[in-house]
């Protein structure tokens, strides 16, 4: 290993002096045209927000095999990726407003957050099938309503000009025996092509991994004398516990199946039916136990072996979209509809009783649906200034049960009928009217707002057996205005021609998704009891930034942003009780509420710098400070909360990178920093090192490529260099390799 590590630090010195053979060129590409910050294309420099784009090139030339990872070398970006590629519960947030449902998820403009949870839809998306990524920081419910309080991330598809086929595959595992053991595949092919005016694309995608021993397994007594092989540590709050061994290796597979079609009436004119099926599975193989009998060595498992003990889980999620833009006159219309049907969303949770062999457990189904439309039109208004108006329409559906099954290891063996039940219907009907005013030929200003309409009906809840109880709940409604503003200033006089000035302040809101509100449900891997609750009301957010955009010498480039961002009415989720027993589970749980806590803030800024040496190296870092913190606790019945820092909310970020090209050959590397979180609202899980932390960390990341003709690319990607050990709840992965092929024409 450390022969490959000395080659790697070597390609690393060469490339500045590859860069230094070949004469920086003068860049002359076209400014680059974005559509997610003001919903009409505009150039990248003037947009009135803090935008990142993430191009299907860059996502190239990294080791990308779940598509959030393609976002967190962004400043104010944070990709909480737990466990690799196996995580189910990963999210994208901005600027400390952590919570999955906080972030919107688009996909050509369609929302992918579930019905149910809010939850961001990663698994069984493909970067292969991306043209580009689109960030926007900030609130931006003025044009896109509930879940854009921190920001949006737009997955943008295109169409083929021309006949296309992309077929690609790898291969990866650890580097050493002992560590983290993932055997990654994976697959993908497309085919595209364009007969006169109508062009499809249709692409299938597979990747599968046995994973590695993701969860621990611990006693909170000492083993007995006759008994070795356990390890004494501690929990992330400092309490003694002992390691005896873990639930196995945590496998994952997922696969994609995509198909566009697009008509092409004129230029300007077209329509576009999409269709996605993304689907993920995860699951166990046998655990392990580290207890060893000290007389004749034999592995030796518990009396109670439920902590060893995990189910299995599946999503399938299916997308359809129609779409159409046309040009009347100056007037351009934009049409969506669109429905996203998570039929499948599961997962197996074994009882007290069940053993290695199988046992009884119980079955978590939530599928839910999405309907979704949005109509828009956008007209020059005397020949300087534009205005953006449309409505829009969301109806999520979301029915959860627990049903009993014979066997935890089979979803199949549903014995009665459902024990615990919650679902119910959102709406939220919008209107939303944007003025782009050109104030003067270097100052342009931008005025939104959005008229949200929320209602939530036919709550219900219920279970049998201990405490039993079945209840309906009263509508729930709430009206929001969201108003935005924001001004781009492009001074043409020296010295501040190369200059952009931003600044912005908006309001946004988040209604409670539907899991929060009417469903309780139990994590047995972080042994946590989420109760919901019907009296949620929407959340609300203030927020500013200020920024500056500055053009140095030549391919140099630095940007800074200031932000603050003030919550009212905050849903969160608040620890009212700990070591507590639960029916039919082993074990002991952590009792949580959701709750309007009161108010929170974060402040920060984003700081980040690029040189290029034309096109052959680009050097980048970028920074990201941010404070965080419950400024005001209401709640009654939990502990006090006020000033503790928001949780998964890092302080610093830091991320750098080299990007060399020199001929057929290319390298990328890039380091990433990711200060202390906490996962608990009282912000007590301060050790490091320990299952269920959040540790600092530092990972270094390798790829390069090497062209072998026009057509095909060979890659080899080493993640995770220095094998940092870390836990982010889980221990992550350790030191990994990857070799991928792929064939275009």
């Amino acid at each position: 290993m450390t022969t490959k590590l000395v080659c790697g630090m070597v390609l690393l010195m060469a490339m500045p002096a590859f860069a230094e053979d070949a004469k920086p060129e003068k860049e002359t590409k076209m400014d680059e045209m974005v559509v997610t910050a003001t919903r009409t294309e505009k150039a990248l420099e003037d947009v009135p927000a803090s935008v990142s784009v993430v191009t299907t090139e860059e996502m190239k030339k990294r080791n990308i095999q779940a598509v959030d990872e393609a976002l967190n070398l962004l400043p104010g970006v944070f990709d909480n990726r737990i466990k690799g590629l196996m995580g189910t519960t990963s999210t994208v947030t901005f600027r400390g407003l952590s919570g999955s449902g906080r972030t919107l998820l688009l996909l050509d403009g369609m929302p992918l957050n579930n019905a149910y949870s809010a939850s961001q839809q990663w698994g069984g998306i493909y970067t292969q099938d991306l043209q580009r990524i689109e960030v926007v920081r900030g609130p931006s419910s003025n044009l896109y309503g509930g879940s854009a309080m921190g920001g949006v991330v737009n997955l943008i598809t295109a169409m083929p000009e021309k006949r296309e086929f992309y077929f690609s595959g790898g291969y990866g595992d650890a580097f050493e025996s002992g560590e983290a053991m993932q055997r990654l595949w994976t697959t993908h092919a497309s085919y595209g092509d364009r007969i006169g005016k109508l062009s499809y694309y249709t692409a299938l995608g597979y990747r599968s991994t046995e994973g590695y021993p993701t969860g621990q397994v611990f006693s909170s007594t000492q083993p007995a004398a006759t008994l070795t092989g356990w390890t004494p540590t501690t929990s992330s709050t400092g309490s003694s516990r002992y390691l005896i061994g873990d639930t196995g290796n945590n496998g994952w597979w997922d696969y994609s199946a995509s198909v566009r079609v697009q008509y092409d009436f004129t230029n300007s004119s077209n329509v576009r039916f999409s269709w996605l099926r993304a689907a993920s599975k995860y699951l166990y193989n046998n655990p392990d136990t580290y207890l060893k009998s000290t007389s004749n060595g034999a592995p030796t498992f518990p009396t109670s072996v439920g902590s060893f003990l995990s189910g299995d889980g599946s999503t399938v999620q299916d997308t359809y979209t129609i779409s159409a833009e046309a040009l009347l006159g100056n007037i351009k219309g934009k049409f969506l509809f669109g429905i996203n049907d998570q039929g499948e969303n599961w997962y197996n949770t074994p009882d007290a009783t069940a053993n290695l062999a199988g046992g009884t457990g119980v079955k978590s189904d939530s599928p839910n649906r999405t309907y979704f439309t949005d109509l828009q039109l956008s007209a020059p208004v005397l020949e300087k200034h534009v205005l953006t108006g449309g409505f829009s329409f969301r109806y999520d559906t979301a029915d959860s049960n627990n049903f009993p099954l014979s066997d935890y290891k089979n979803p199949d063996s549903v014995s009665g009928g459902s024990t615990q039940w919650g679902g119910g219907v959102s709406k939220t009907f919008s209107g939303y009217l944007q003025a782009e005013i050109a104030l003067h030929n270097t100052l342009t200003l931008y005025a939104g707002l959005r008229d949200d309409y929320w209602v939530s009906s036919d709550g219900y809840a219920g279970q049998t057996g201990s405490g039993a109880f079945s209840s309906t709940f009263p509508e729930k409604t709430k009206n929001a205005l969201c108003p935005k503003g924001a001004l781009v200033w492009k001074p043409t006089w020296k010295p501040l021609d190369d200059t952009i000035f931003r600044v912005s302040g908006g309001k946004a809101f988040r209604a409670p998704p539907l899991n929060q509100l009417y469903k309780t449900w139990i994590s047995t891997s972080s042994s946590t009891v989420y109760n919901s609750n019907p009296d949620l009301n929407p959340e609300t957010v203030l927020s500013w930034d200020a920024g500056v955009e500055q053009k140095l010498w030549q391919g140099a480039k630095i940007k800074a942003t200031y932000f603050e961002n003030y919550l009212s009415d905050m849903i969160y989720n608040v620890t009212t009780g700990t070591g507590v027993t639960v029916p039919g589970l082993s074990g002991t749980f952590k009792i949580t509420n959701y709750t309007n806590v009161g108010s929170a803030e974060s402040k920060g800024f984003e700081l980040e710098a690029e040189q290029s040496f034309g096109k052959f190296l680009r050097l980048f870092i970028g920074y990201t400070y941010n404070d965080s913190s419950i400024t005001s606790h209401i709640s009654p019945g939990g502990t006090d909360i006020y000033g503790k820092t928001l949780q998964q909310a890092p302080r610093h970020m830091l991320d750098a990178g080299i990007d060399g090209n020199y001929g057929p050959a290319s390298l990328f590397t890039s380091w990433r920093y990711v200060s202390k979180r906490y996962g608990t609202d009282t912000n007590t899980d301060t050790v490091n090192g320990v299952y269920g932390s959040y540790d600092p960390y530092l990972v270094w990341d390798i790829k390069t490529a090497y062209k072998l003709s026009k057509n095909a690319t060979v890659s080899l990607s080493v993640n995770n260099v220095l094998n940092e050990k870390y836990f982010v709840y889980y221990v992550s992965p350790g030191r990994s390799w990857f070799a991928n092929m792929e064939y275009t024409f």
